[in-house]
């Protein structure tokens, strides 16, 4: 099920190269590497930046699909034939409908690392996810849990705030639906 495609981006200040490299896997198809720089990634920014102390391993992942936008750079070292490393640059999980209480596809872990933000990665990111939950299950609608300081980010998107304001880990949550095509 791993897919990939490059796109010509705004290039990166921090980055060698201008190319985002996109790969939407199942969990069983990504290697030990990458799911440690996913973990790596979720704890950086949902523990360490935001100061939220919650349980990541909800043991969504092995069901959910893992959308991953990675740069590809040279590895230090000292052979003549340098590895190439991808660097996580954002990602996001899509739990697909048969996973979740109320039937509809979630997206959720949404993050963009620090260092790479500002330059319309995270845009790109949920419209991949939400092209491949349009494509995939039957244009249902698609639900996320968004902090309340992104909800007009996501309103951009088409996804409308449903329910009250909730306390999620000490973060302000809303409960947000972007309708079927």
């Amino acid at each position: 099920m791993a897919t990939t495609s490059s796109e010509q981006q705004k290039p990166f200040p921090s980055l060698t190269m201008p190319t985002v490299l996109w790969q939407l896997s199942a969990f069983a198809e990504l290697t030990g590497y990458q799911v440690y720089h996913i973990i790596q990634a979720r704890e950086q920014v949902f523990v360490k930046d935001q100061n939220c102390s919650y349980v990541d391993a909800d043991g969504v992942d092995f069901a959910a699909l893992h959308l991953c936008a990675y740069q590809q750079q040279a590895a230090n070292s000292s052979s003549s034939n340098a590895n190439l490393e991808l660097q996580l640059l954002a990602y996001c999980r899509i739990i697909p409908p048969t996973v979740t209480a109320d039937g509809f596809p979630h997206i959720g872990r949404v993050l963009v690392l620090a260092d790479y933000r500002g330059h319309g990665l995270a845009r790109q990111l949920m419209l991949k996810a939400i092209d491949y939950c349009h494509n995939q299950f039957c244009n249902q609608p698609i639900h996320i849990s968004a902090q309340t300081y992104l909800i007009e980010f996501y309103q951009t998107l088409g996804f409308v705030c449903i329910g009250d304001v909730y306390s999620n880990d000490s973060i302000e949550h809303v409960n947000m639906v972007l309708a079927a095509l």
